[in-house]
């Protein structure tokens, strides 16, 4: 039921609200019963209403039942790297988020450290959000310290 529930919540609030992007968008895995699973992305919208850089994932799940996955992402760094991943972890590992080093436009070769958080039911939706904003925050005040401290 809360899996309904969440399809047509998107489909009448999200869907009509945030733009969807266009093109090819390479899939992602993750590990599964120690076992690489591949996540084969279905759509992606743009939903800088909410927050800037926040997205929506639509995923097709690997197995039957739900057959759709859905993820909320956030943009941490417009470039990735080794170091940024290595300072975001902590807090992703404690909050239950994942890690990602994914292109979003494709047509460009950076490559975005991005964060998602997958949403079950209504009730995660704006529990996600707001995580998410969250973790974009301490990251990029994490960066400023960093920065600071450098100079």
């Amino acid at each position: 039921m809360s899996q309904k529930e969440l399809q047509a919540f998107l489909q009448n609030e999200i869907f009509k609200k945030s733009k969807k992007l266009k093109g090819k968008f390479a899939p992602f895995s993750e590990i599964i019963d120690n076992e690489y699973r591949v996540l084969k992305i279905k759509a992606i919208y743009d939903l800088s209403e909410k927050s800037k850089n926040l997205y929506l994932f639509i995923i097709r799940n690997y197995s039957k039942p739900p057959k759709e996955r859905f993820y909320l992402a956030i943009i941490l760094a417009a470039q990735s790297s080794d170091l940024l991943v290595s300072l975001a972890n902590n807090f992703a590992q404690k909050n239950g988020l994942k890690l990602i080093q994914y292109a979003i436009n494709p047509k460009q070769l950076r490559i975005s450290l991005i964060s998602l958080k997958e949403i079950e039911n209504l009730e995660d939706y704006s529990f996600s959000v707001d995580i998410l904003k969250e973790f974009r925050t301490f990251f990029r005040n994490m960066l400023g310290k960093i920065k600071s401290s450098l100079e």
